[in-house]
This record gives structure tokens, sequence and C-alpha cells, in this order.
């Protein structure tokens, strides 16, 4: 806590504020008897580092920033994962649920591995959740896998979880395409309060595009495959309303679909999610990549 922030005070106002409703800064001054501009530096600091939402001049936590009463060990990151519902869409296991006693409706949308690895800034995962959703720029400092230090100024898409490691996929607003950064190796980050340089055009483009992929890993080969389903993983592609898959054919208790991906991971994670209920029907290097993955983990 800043020194000129009394921490009770402040705990006072995150507290009311988690019981849900919309507030204005006036009628939060009035109820918590503080002036107007202490009000304004919680309001301020609630923003940046604990997911606070503002509508004109309406401030609020959403579901997925109140509080979830979970076990300890992914208290923290599930309520920020399930905060970028709208946005990102990690890797998926269902054994996640039974972790929960109240979980959004929208958690739908993505299942998570419940062993993903620890965010280590916090404030920096707000920053950019923040950045998505009031579609701003972001800049910081990026040292990729050969160790070379750069300046990225990037347009945040998605946060996104791939076996456990978390990624941002954003648009380069320098080299003018799409790109994807170890969020652990991002450092120095600040919004930018700037004119991010895209047309409202380009901003739905992306966007959508963000929304339709599973992998933060983005070119312009777009591949398909087909796979044929039963169970319970037919009831869960009937569910999806998204464009990564598509229902070819449905017969004797069996849906074959072809799903639309720009990395293997995606298909592989997908299936690994569904045996026994699924199979890859006209992809042998796939078919030969998800048998010596299963083999080595039956190994171990």
């Amino acid at each position: 806590m800043q020194n000129n922030l009394n921490e009770n005070n402040f705990t006072k106002l995150y507290n009311y504020l988690q019981l849900g409703n919309k507030h204005t800064t006036k009628e939060l001054s009035e109820k918590l008897k503080l002036s107007t501009r202490t009000i304004q530096s919680y309001l301020k600091k609630l923003r940046e580092e604990y997911g606070l939402r503002k509508e004109k001049k309406y401030y609020y936590f959403t579901d997925a920033y109140r509080h979830i009463d979970v076990d300890d060990r992914v208290q923290m990151s599930t309520a920020l994962m399930i905060s970028m519902y709208k946005n990102a869409i990690p890797i998926v296991q269902e054994n996640v649920l039974q972790n929960f006693k109240k979980i959004p409706k929208e958690v739908d949308a993505f299942l998570f591995d419940i062993d993903f690895q620890e965010i280590e800034n916090e404030t920096y995962f707000n920053q950019i959740t923040n950045a998505i959703i009031d579609e701003e720029a972001i800049q910081f400092t990026y040292k990729n896998t050969k160790n070379k230090t750069s300046i990225k100024s990037i347009y945040p898409l998605k946060l996104t979880n791939v076996l456990g490691y978390w990624y941002l996929m954003g648009y380069d607003l320098e080299q003018d395409k799409i790109k994807t950064f170890y969020f652990n190796n991002i450092k120095d980050m600040f919004v930018s309060k700037d004119e991010s340089y895209l047309s409202v055009k380009k901003i739905k483009e992306l966007s959508k595009l963000a929304s339709q992929m599973y992998s933060p890993w983005f070119n312009n080969n777009q591949q398909s495959v087909k796979l044929l389903l039963s169970g319970d993983a037919i009831r869960y592609i009937k569910r999806q309303k998204n464009e990564t898959f598509t229902i070819l054919e449905e017969k004797n208790n069996t849906l074959l679909i072809k799903m639309y991906y720009y990395n293997d991971v995606e298909v592989l994670t997908f299936v690994k999610k569904w045996i026994p209920f699924i199979e890859i029907v006209d992809n042998e290097k796939l078919k030969k990549e998800l048998f010596k993955t299963l083999k080595d983990y039956l190994l171990t």
C-alpha cells in the first residue's frame, strides 16, 4: 500500500465495491465519508491493480473480479483468468470446475489447466486486461528467445495460456503484424494513452481474429483437420459458437467436424482433452505426434 493511502479506508472502499452495483465518485464519497479527492486516488489504484471498471462516471467490479471462494493455490490466477473470458481462450481442462463454488456463466468460454505457470506480475496482467477491453495500446521492454532486448509498441489482443505458459498476442504497431510475446519476459510496461494508429475497421478485424483463435501463434497459413467425435465431445461442440469448428456430418452417434488452426498444439491439446471421444481422421503427422505424446506420458 502506498504511503498516501490509508489501508483501512482503502479496504472499506474495496469491500463496498465488492458487494456489486455501480457507483459514482460522489456516491462513494458520501457513503464512506471520505473526500472526493481521496476516493479518486483509491479508485485509480483499484483500476490499475485490481481490475475495477469504469463506465462513463460509474465505477464497478465485474462478477469476474469480485471475490470467488476457491482453493488458495489457484485463487489469484483463476480470478484473473475468468476476468478475461471475453478476450482470452486458454488451454482447456474440465477438472478445474470442481475447484469452484461459484463460477460466472461465461467460464464455459474457456476452461484451463490448473497447473498453469504462476503470473510473475499481477499488475501488468491487470493492466493488459484493461487495455484489451478499453482498446488501448501498450509499450514495454521485451527480451526474446535470443536474449535480444527491444522496445515494443503493441495493440494487445489476447492473453492466453498454452501448455501452462502465459503469452500475450498483440498487433505490433511498428512492424504492422501480429506477434506473440512470452508474458514473463515483458518488463517496464505501461499503457499508452496516445492514439493506437489503428482504424475502427482494423480494430474490429483484429478483435474478431483473436476471438476465434485457441492459440497465440498466428501466421497466414491457416490449416484444417477433420475430427470424428462421439459421446460428450459432441455435446461440447454443439454448444460452441465460434468459427474454429465446422460441422460436416452427423450419423450413427458420431459427429464429423473440421477444425481450423494455425499451430499443431491447438489440435493436439483439444484432442487430448476429449480422448477417448475423439479421433483424428485425415492427418497422419498429427496422429503420430499424438501417439508419441500419449506414449511418453504413460511411460513417465
